[in-house]
């Protein structure tokens, strides 16, 4: 019970900032609705507390380590401007859960709007329309989604 409750915890912590890593982990883990719910409400709860705490988090990183931030161009940088320029809140709000981690795609996405009810508003249905498609197909059908992607691939 003990363990259940602990794994449960380490879960939600951990989903404030690696949303789908830990989806992958409760489908494959097997840790049922508690974990779903865990890794869900962590998911959201990161969003909220990245987009309201992350100009201070963003201001307090680029102060400490100001040679991390010179303007350099790698093929992560090119990406992450093009999907900014080319897509959008929506587009940037779209990739968070699944291929950035939380912290990013709010820094991002507070790049692009200071309005920060819609930067949480857009992430959170990004975060549950994830969810969706993940879970699911796996409670409702049995349909391991992690599963049938890496047989694609």
């Amino acid at each position: 019970m003990i363990l259940h409750i602990l794994s449960d915890v380490l879960i939600f912590v951990s989903s404030t900032v690696k949303f789908a890593l830990l989806t992958f982990t409760v489908i494959t883990g097997n840790l049922g609705i508690s974990g779903t719910v865990a890794n869900v409400l962590g998911g959201l709860t990161g969003i909220i507390v990245f987009t309201y705490m992350g100009t201070y988090m963003r201001t307090w990183v680029i102060k400490t380590f100001p040679d991390r931030f010179d303007r350099k161009f790698t093929k992560g940088t090119r990406f992450l401007v093009k999907v900014r320029k080319h897509s959008g809140l929506f587009g940037v709000a779209f990739m968070t859960p699944i291929f950035l981690s939380i912290p990013v795609g709010v820094m991002l996405a507070l790049s692009l709007t200071s309005h920060k009810r819609k930067i949480v508003t857009s992430m959170i249905v990004s975060c549950m329309f994830w969810s969706a498609v993940m879970f699911v197909p796996y409670y409702a059908f049995s349909i391991n989604v992690i599963g049938w992607v890496k047989h694609m691939f």
